[in-house]
């Protein structure tokens, strides 16, 4: 679960630092094959362990495409969206991936980034409510309900709410870290819990859980990759290959997803069966950004804005430059 914690705070950072200069627009894409790199370095962003970042860290295939070029790899595991997003407008961080979240509230932030594809399928979120709790959103009326606010799970809460004709404002709306959020649940705290289900032990199952709406259920919102706009402007030879590499790695996936487990739990030090399960729960995208999801993401930074949640709305077509991925197609 990408969770965006603080991000008042964040942007007086970007402030502060002065990069906030304004809402960039998505830069011109697509490498001349003569053209040289600018740069003999970049950080990779791998905190999603489905992600294809992960994978293709772990099949080498980062390192191979950008060899090629003369340029080393630094990996790094960010955590949050706030730190990703950040990493981005300091230029300590070249390519991740971030929820839909994030793309709303980085960009009302003018987080100097462009959206080069669509990263994930988006799934795994749910409301969870105990056995026999309420058996629809309209029913959460007055009711605690445990979330980590700006997280994926959160925003599925407030779409959930807005499609039934309510809002946040008619629950008691309690920001929770997973694992508090969890025991809340488990000792009857609250009455229902808003989450990413990679994040929940087996201690909450179907003897004493329901799920009241998944994701799936309300529609899958793909994460996005970005990149910083100063190098996919200066740089679009290392962005082709970047996204060659994540190409592979999604391949790699669809040909042997036991081996990529096993790479993946060797990585992060967890049972091969942890990494299956967060692979089955958001698959690894690498595809353009097509019409719909670009309205989609307007949608939600548009419902962000008049909440309250991001100052604005920002206008989310001019961060989408689908150049570079639709040149590593051809």
């Amino acid at each position: 679960m990408r969770t965006l914690r603080n991000t008042t705070a964040m942007v007086a950072i970007l402030a502060v630092t002065g990069i906030l200069a304004g809402c960039t627009t998505g830069s011109a894409g697509g490498a001349e094959e003569s053209a040289a790199p600018t740069v003999d370095k970049v950080t990779i962003d791998t905190t999603s362990m489905s992600g294809a970042n992960e994978i293709a860290k772990v099949g080498g295939f980062f390192d191979d495409e950008l060899a090629e070029l003369g340029i080393a790899v630094e990996y790094t595991l960010l955590g949050t969206s706030t730190q990703m997003l950040e990493g981005l407008a300091s230029r300590a961080l070249d390519f991740t991936d971030i929820g839909y979240v994030a793309v709303a509230t980085g960009a009302a932030a003018n987080v100097p980034f462009d959206i080069i594809g669509a990263a994930s399928s988006g799934g795994g979120d749910a409301i969870l409510v105990p056995t026999g709790g309420a058996t629809s959103i309209e029913d959460l009326a007055g009711a605690t309900v445990a979330t980590s606010k700006g997280s994926s799970a959160w925003a599925l809460l407030v779409r959930a709410l807005e499609d039934a004709g309510m809002s946040t404002d008619d629950i008691e709306l309690i920001d929770l870290a997973p694992d508090e959020a969890q025991n809340a649940f488990l000792t009857g705290q609250v009455d229902a819990w808003a989450l990413w289900v990679g994040t929940k032990s087996d201690a909450v199952n179907d003897t004493n859980s329901e799920e009241l709406i998944t994701g799936e259920e309300l529609g899958l919102v793909p994460g996005a990759i970005v990149t910083r706009t100063a190098l996919a402007e200066s740089d679009p030879v290392v962005i082709d290959a970047f996204l060659r590499a994540r190409q592979s790695a999604v391949g790699w996936l669809a040909e042997d997803p036991e081996a990529v487990a096993e790479a993946i739990a060797a990585d992060r030090n967890v049972e091969v069966a942890v990494a299956t399960r967060f692979l089955e729960l958001s698959a690894p995208m690498n595809e353009a950004v097509d019409e719909e999801l670009a309205e989609t993401y307007q949608s939600i930074a548009d419902l962000f804005a008049d909440l309250g949640e991001i100052s604005s709305s920002p206008d989310i077509a001019a961060r989408v430059n689908n150049t570079f991925i639709e040149s590593i197609a051809d």
